[in-house]
């Protein structure tokens, strides 16, 4: 469903990525772990085209997506909750989700997918007229991944979803992240939270330094013990 291939990108004089390859195939969930700064979110905002390519390239389906605008990903079926959720709090949780209808209402059926992000997060039903911003962490984390399901994407970009939450609310959210995944939506998945992702994921990146350093084929105990060992420092 997506390639990558030889990615490079960065800020200004600086190249963060540093010839980034890696493959998502549809109906997995793709995991990217690596400690902080090594380019995990500069990786995702690539992708999604909110910073430019310098070299390389993007494919989702066998488009080149290098040079189409962020606005035109949705109507691609690809749909990015930033790290830092990024709802707008000085409007409503219905507000919130009707935004993120208003450039897809040509091709989903808009009341099936509140319908959907809605028995996926209930919490969402009961906070329908709170202001986004008058929410907890863990809401507002439901809300910025229910804006995003309501666009009905192929393929669910995510980043830091646990970042700042309690764990049992982490719990919920990697629960949801589960069964949007078996609902049919394949999911980019950057976490630093390893063992959250580790129980959800089907295949694994590790980055350091704007480079894959390790790809897994596929989560078997072997392989997790390895993964904690030499790349989580939890041996």
């Amino acid at each position: 469903m997506l390639e990558i291939q030889g990615l490079r990108s960065g800020y200004g004089d600086i190249t963060v990525l540093q010839g980034v390859s890696l493959n998502v195939n549809s109906g997995e969930i793709v995991g990217i772990l690596g400690a902080n700064g090594v380019g995990k979110t500069t990786l995702l905002k690539t992708i999604s085209n909110l910073i430019k390519t310098r070299a390389g390239t993007i494919n989702y389906q066998g488009k080149n997506l290098t040079h189409v605008p962020p606005s035109k990903l949705l109507n691609l079926g690809i749909a990015h909750v930033p790290q830092g959720r990024n709802i707008f709090s000085k409007m409503t949780v219905a507000e919130n989700l009707h935004v993120g209808l208003d450039n897809v209402k040509k091709r989903v059926n808009p009341q099936e997918q509140l319908d959907y992000a809605l028995a996926l997060f209930p919490k969402l039903k009961e906070r329908w007229n709170q202001l986004g911003g008058t929410l907890s962490g863990g809401e507002q984390q439901m809300l910025a991944i229910a804006r995003a399901l309501v666009t009905k994407p192929s393929l669910l970009i995510l980043d830091e979803p646990s970042m700042g939450l309690a764990p049992i609310i982490v719990r919920s959210v990697f629960n949801a992240v589960k069964k949007i995944a078996q609902d049919g939506t394949t999911i980019l998945l950057v976490e630093q939270n390893a063992v959250a992702a580790l129980n959800v994921i089907d295949r694994l990146y590790v980055m350091d330094m704007g480079r894959m350093v390790y790809e897994s084929q596929e989560m078997n105990d072997n392989e997790l013990e390895k993964i904690k060992e030499v790349y989580l420092g939890a041996g």
